[in-house]
C-alpha cells in the first residue's frame, strides 16, 4: 500500500484526508505550522505528526506527498518534495501568481509532467460524462461550452484580502474545466465583474459577480458564470453544445426529491449545500487516479502545467477586467498585456 504524508491540517487538508481514507490509502503523516492542528488531525486519521516537511519526507512509510498548505507555500513543498524522491499531489493553485508558476514549472522540468494538480472537478462523474460524451463525438463539433459556477455564499471578509481575487481563487476551477473540455488552448479572453453581493467585497478590491468569455483559435466558445451567492444552494452546471446535440452536467439535489403538483412540476428540493457535498465523490476518484497512475508509472493526467496554464487564465482575466477588453492568449503563457 501507498503511504502518503499530508502537508496540510486546514479545511482542504481534512477534505484530502477523509478522502485518502476512503480511497483505502495509508495516511502515515501529517505536517502543519501549526502543530496542534497537525497533531489534532493525524490523530483522527491514525498517523502521526511530524514537526517539519522534512521530517515528513524523510519518514520510510512515505512514498507520496499531498501539499494542501496555504497557497503562497505550494511551490516551495512541491520542489522540496520532488527533490526528496516522493510522487506529488498538490492542491490547486499550483501558485498565486503566473511568475511563481512558471518558477515552478521551469524548477521542475521534466517532473512537472509527473506531478499530479488537485483539480477535482475533472473527476465528478457527471461532469466527467460530458466530457466522454464530447470525445466520442456524441454532439458532433463542439461549438459552445457553458460553465455555472456559483457558492451558496460569499466567504467572510477577512478571507478576500488574501485569497487571490475571484479569478484566482474560485474561477480557477472553471478555467481548467473550460481548457479540458475545449481540448484546445483558448486565444483569447473577455472579462467582465462586478459588485452586486456585497459592496464590502468591492471596498476590498475585488469582484463578487462574473462573466468570462473564452475563444479558442477554431472558433469555439466558453462562457464561465461565477457568483459568490445563490439563493438555492450550491450551483454547478456544464452544458456542451455542438452540430449534433447538446450534453450537460446538472445539479444533484441534496436528497433527490421532486415535487409533482398542479403548481409545480418536478421541483427539485435544494441543491447540495457546498463542495464536500457537491463533489465529495470526485474528492475520492482524483486520489484513486493519483494513486493507480503512481502504481503504473503513468505521467499524472492533470499535472503541474495544467496548474501552470490555469493561473495564466486567471490572470489574463484580471487584465482583461482592467483594460476593460479582451485580450490575446498564447500556448506559452506568454503576457501580451501591460
Amino acid at each position: 500500500m501507498i503511504g502518503l504524508a499530508l502537508l496540510g491540517a486546514g479545511r482542504m487538508a481534512k477534505v484530502h484526508a477523509e478522502a485518502i481514507s476512503a480511497a483505502g490509502a495509508k495516511l502515515v503523516t501529517v505536517f502543519d505550522v501549526i502543530e496542534a492542528a497537525a497533531t489534532s488531525l493525524a490523530q483522527k486519521a491514525g498517523a502521526s505528526a511530524a514537526r517539519t516537511a522534512e521530517e515528513a519526507f524523510s519518514n520510510p512509510e512515505v512514498t507520496a506527498v499531498l501539499v494542501a498548505t496555504s497557497s503562497d507555500t505550494h511551490v516551495k513543498y512541491v520542489i522540496d518534495a520532488v527533490e526528496a524522491g516522493k510522487a506529488v499531489m498538490c492542491e490547486k493553485p499550483l501558485a498565486p501568481t503566473l511568475s511563481e508558476a512558471q518558477q515552478c514549472v521551469d524548477a521542475l522540468r521534466e517532473d512537472a509532467g509527473k506531478v499530479f494538480l488537485a483539480f477535482n472537478r475533472r473527476f465528478d462523474p457527471g461532469h466527467a460524462a460530458v466530457k466522454k460524451a464530447v470525445e466520442n463525438g456524441e454532439i458532433g463539433n463542439l461549438e459552445q461550452l457553458t460553465i455555472t459556477s456559483r457558492d451558496p455564499y460569499p466567504p467572510p471578509l477577512e478571507y478576500i484580502p488574501k485569497s487571490g481575487g475571484l479569478f484566482r481563487d474560485m474561477m480557477i476551477h472553471d478555467f481548467d474545466m473550460a481548457r479540458w473540455m475545449l481540448g484546445e488552448e483558448p486565444s483569447s479572453i473577455h472579462s467582465r465583474g462586478s459588485c452586486l453581493v456585497d459592496p464590502e467585497i468591492g471596498k476590498l478590491g475585488d469582484i463578487d459577480t462574473a462573466c468570462v468569455t473564452l475563444v479558442t483559435p477554431s472558433g469555439k466558445q466558453a462562457v464561465i458564470l461565477n457568483s459568490r451567492r445563490t439563493a438555492y444552494g450550491f450551483d454547478q452546471r456544464i452544458e456542451a453544445f455542438g452540430s449534433a446535440g447538446m450534453v450537460m452536467s446538472d445539479n444533484p439535489n441534496a436528497t433527490g426529491f421532486r415535487r409533482f403538483s398542479n403548481t409545480s412540476f418536478g421541483a427539485p428540493d435544494r441543491f447540495r449545500a457546498f463542495f464536500m457535498e457537491r463533489y465529495g465523490d470526485s474528492y475520492r476518484l482524483e486520489i484513486e487516479a493519483f494513486l493507480n497512475g503512481l502504481a503504473r508509472g503513468q505521467s499524472a493526467s492533470v499535472n503541474a502545467i495544467d496548474g501552470l496554464r490555469a493561473v495564466y487564465l486567471a490572470e489574463a482575466a484580471g487584465a482583461s477586467l482592467r483594460l476593460g477588453k479582451a485580450v490575446e492568449l498564447k500556448p506559452n503563457c506568454e503576457i501580451t498585456w501591460q
